[in-house]
């Protein structure tokens, strides 16, 4: 009983000892490297365009320590609003490292909340009720949440991309 009970405490202890090891700080160690910012054309809903406003980025591991578990929340506030209008989770990086000086791969996040229209799309940059868009970008790991930057929608409607990556 005795072994049994010295045996599960050093288990116990080994498994508490890796998980306090030194951590990355993800204020200092993990940079958003933005891409292009833009609204997805989202096609014709109930007989009106619509558009979806939409970020893509990678992360960068700008830190001495390998990054893993990192979940994302993309929050989208339309631009003079009190409060977030639409927000996405996903996951930024998986149990598989983001190693030091390393980038990810391309993300993309797009809010499903957007601007509606019976005119040609592209006027809708110019219609009295667009507003625009912010994205704030935040990272959550261990229970921690760090800004990783705060970022305007441009106007614009993106280039729509093929299943295979290329442009129609």
């Amino acid at each position: 009983m005795r072994r049994r009970l010295a045996s599960t405490f050093i288990s116990l202890w080994l498994i508490a000892s890796v998980g306090c090891g030194p951590q990355p700080d993800l204020s200092k160690d993990l940079k958003l490297l933005p891409g292009i910012t833009g609204y997805f054309d989202d096609g014709v809903k109930a007989g009106l365009n619509r558009i979806l406003p939409s970020i893509t980025f990678q992360l960068k591991n700008e830190g001495q320590l390998p990054i893993t578990n990192v979940d994302l929340v993309a929050a989208y506030w339309e631009v003079g609003a009190d409060g977030e209008i639409d927000s996405k989770q996903i996951r930024g990086i998986s149990g598989a490292a983001l190693e030091p000086g390393a980038t990810s791969e391309t993300i993309t996040v797009r809010s499903s909340v957007g601007y509606t229209h019976e005119g040609p799309r592209a006027d809708m940059f110019t219609n009295t009720r667009y507003k625009g868009f912010i994205v704030k970008v935040f990272a959550k790991r261990s229970g921690k949440t760090t800004k990783l930057g705060e970022f305007p929608i441009e106007a614009r409607l993106l280039p729509a991309v093929q299943k295979d990556g290329s442009r129609p």
